[in-house]
């Protein structure tokens, strides 16, 4: 089972993938709490289902498409109740959000929290920015790793729920290899960045999670094909956040605000959100 794409209308994810039906493309929508899922259920009708996805996208309001929704009886369900299967059920669902890559991610920054909670010196020691980068090769993981640490459990937690979020939708919707490749360039982008404004005493995954949430509210602004769109409530939210951060209000919470990784973060996702939409919507025009 694959999944093809995405939206934040139920009456248009169902009408499209009772078109998909029409043409004996078997496929199913699955309802989460603000976005519509459609999952084939065979991979080997990937290929045929993205080509007819592209030709939705530039004319999702053609007769054909509702005239097949209108055909098959079916209606819009209420949302689903995700407690519904008890533990089990929360943690399928959880897991239909992610994937190998957020996964691993998820738990390397977990497996370094708990060792910094009981030697954070030497943790923090083993794993920081370099403070002479230029002179630093030899260890090179260090340039990357300061995202893994994390100094309180609320710090944690909150990087950890937008990563496998945000993460996790690109490397449903897109690839693992995509989502690496955001991944590494935000976080070595913003570890330089950060390193300039204040020296090596930061860590986070956040500005991992600014780099994903300028990439995914990007990239469909400029690839519309993709068939997921970033809800503007979350924007507000998390650039909300970001200028929050610079007055000082919570650092008492989450400790010192890495401020300048996060706003690079972000400048540098919506960056890739242009260029890798550009490539994408050039190349689909090629084929």
């Amino acid at each position: 089972m694959i999944e093809l794409a995405a939206f934040a209308e139920h009456r248009v994810a169902l009408a499209f993938s009772d078109y998909l039906s029409s043409l004996g493309i078997p496929n199913r929508v699955e309802v989460e709490t603000d976005r519509f899922a459609i999952f084939l259920n065979h991979d080997s009708d990937a290929e045929r289902a993205r080509l007819e996805l592209e030709e939705f996208m530039d004319n999702p309001e053609d007769n054909k498409y509702w005239q097949s929704s209108w055909q098959s009886g079916r209606v819009v369900q209420q949302p689903v109740n995700r407690r519904k299967g008890g533990a089990a059920g929360v943690l399928k669902g959880l897991w239909a959000r992610g994937g190998i890559l957020t996964l691993v991610v998820t738990v390397a920054c977990i497996g370094v929290f708990l060792v910094f909670s009981a030697n954070p010196q030497q943790v923090f020691e083993a794993l920081r920015f370099p403070d002479a980068p230029a002179q630093s090769m030899s260890e090179g993981w260090r340039f990357l790793t300061p995202v893994f640490i994390h100094f309180n459990l609320v710090h944690l937690l909150f990087n950890l729920l937008w990563w496998w979020d945000l993460g996790g939708l690109v490397e449903r919707t897109q690839s693992r290899l995509q989502l690496l490749g955001v991944f590494l360039v935000t976080a070595l982008v913003s570890n330089f960045w950060q390193f300039r404004e204040s020296g090596s005493g930061f860590g986070g995954l956040s500005a991992v999670v600014y780099g994903l949430l300028g990439y995914i509210w990007i990239y469909p602004l400029v690839n519309p094909r993709i068939g997921f769109r970033l809800r503007k409530e979350i924007v507000i939210f998390m650039v909300g956040w970001l200028l929050l951060g610079y007055t000082g209000l919570l650092d008492n919470v989450l400790g010192k605000m890495a401020n300048a990784a996060h706003a690079s973060g972000l400048v540098v996702g919506m960056l890739l959100g242009v260029l890798f939409g550009l490539l994408h919507r050039l190349s689909a025009k090629a084929d």
